[in-house]
Order: C-alpha cells, then sequence, then structure tokens
C-alpha cells in the first residue's frame, strides 16, 4: 500500500513537471538587449523564434523591444522599453518597470500554424513533425489563400502572414517553396535579425526532416 502510494506521488510530481513545462508562446521579433531566464538555468541572450514557458522571465535593457504571441487566446504583445517580465499561460505579467504592451489579438488559424515554427532547440526530435508524401492540392490551395487574405489585411512589415506560410510550407513538406518564399524575404532585406533567425532555423529543420524521412 506504500509503495503505491508512493509511486502515485511519483507520476502525480512528473505530470506536473511536464505540465509546468510546456510551451505557451512564441517570440516573433527582438530588438535591443533581451535576457531570457527560463527556471532554474542562467540568464541568456533571447533570440527570435524560442518558445517560452510559463514562468520564465525576460529581462530588457535600454529602449530593447519585444514581441510575444500566446498560444492559448492569441495574444500578442509588444514590449518597448527597460523592465522585466514574467511569462504566464496566456499573457505576461510586469515584475519590473513600468512599460505598457501593445495588445493585439491574432486570428486563430494563424496562431495554429505559429504554435507549429520548428523549435530553435537542437535537441527537439524531428521525427515528431507529421510526415508526408504528398501534401493534398486542396489543403495547400487553402493556406495560399488564407496567407493572401493575411496578406492584404497587415502592414508591409508585419511578419506573421510569412511566418503563418513558413509553418505550414514545413508542415506538408513543401521544402522548395519554402525555400523560395524565405528568398523573396531575404530579397526583400526587412527584419533583417528575424530573417536571419528564420534561415538558420528552418535550414536546420529542413535539413533534419529530410534526414529522418530517409530512415
Amino acid at each position: 500500500m506504500k509503495t503505491t502510494g508512493w509511486l502515485g506521488a511519483v507520476v502525480m510530481a512528473l505530470v506536473s513537471l511536464s505540465a509546468s513545462a510546456t510551451e505557451v508562446g512564441l517570440v516573433t521579433a527582438v530588438a535591443g538587449n533581451v535576457k531570457l531566464q527560463e527556471e532554474k538555468s542562467v540568464a541568456s541572450e533571447l533570440k527570435p523564434f524560442v518558445k517560452v514557458r510559463e514562468g520564465d522571465r525576460l529581462m530588457m535593457e535600454s529602449n530593447a523591444r519585444l514581441q510575444l504571441v500566446y498560444f492559448d487566446g492569441g495574444r500578442q504583445e509588444t514590449w518597448q522599453g527597460h523592465g522585466a517580465l514574467e511569462v504566464g499561460s496566456g499573457s505576461s505579467k510586469m515584475s519590473k518597470g513600468s512599460m505598457q504592451p501593445e495588445v493585439k489579438t491574432l486570428p486563430a488559424i494563424l496562431v495554429k500554424q505559429l504554435s507549429k515554427t520548428p523549435a530553435q532547440d537542437d535537441h527537439v526530435k524531428t521525427g515528431m513533425i507529421r510526415m508526408r508524401s504528398m501534401p493534398p492540392y486542396d489543403k495547400l490551395e487553402t493556406v495560399e489563400r488564407n496567407y493572401e487574405d493575411m496578406r492584404k489585411q497587415s502592414v508591409a512589415d508585419d511578419l506573421n502572414p510569412e511566418l503563418y506560410l513558413l509553418a505550414s510550407y514545413f508542415e506538408l513538406r513543401e521544402f522548395d517553396k519554402l525555400e523560395a518564399l524565405l528568398k523573396r524575404l531575404n530579397e526583400k532585406g526587412s527584419s533583417a535579425p528575424e530573417l536571419a533567425a528564420l534561415n538558420m532555423l528552418y535550414a536546420r529543420a529542413i535539413r533534419d526532416a529530410k534526414s529522418d524521412g530517409k530512415r
């Protein structure tokens, strides 16, 4: 009986740990000096397209800028200035400073694909990615039509429509289309820090996905 109780406590602890490690949002833009401090870890430079977890701390120096999208509810926060934030389950909490975010709610269809952006973490197994030999034509057509609608409704320097399309192409294994889109973005040369991160992230993700597909 005691053994069962002990095992139950261990299982509950593991479930709790797993829940606390759930990714709740995606950093879609970073400018200036921003540090990420995960639980019991040393603070490190925050890079674009890192997925954050509840309880993470984001420390901004000087006139730094940060844009974060929460998967639950689609809340997009844009912060600028000096201070520290704590990542919540669906919104951030100011823990230092007096900044106020610019808040926008993104469409659910966009947020769903943003959550599928490949992880920056090299240790994440790309084998978990849904593999398809041939994407359904109607699915691809719908994705590209959604993108066109999003782009018409967005300002020129908003990368969210492109992030939607990149993640969708990757999910559908449309790697040629993905690389062509990145090439067009690079030629435009806007949002340079984010573009550099996207190039590295998807180059690795495509390489790993193709490698997994051969096994």
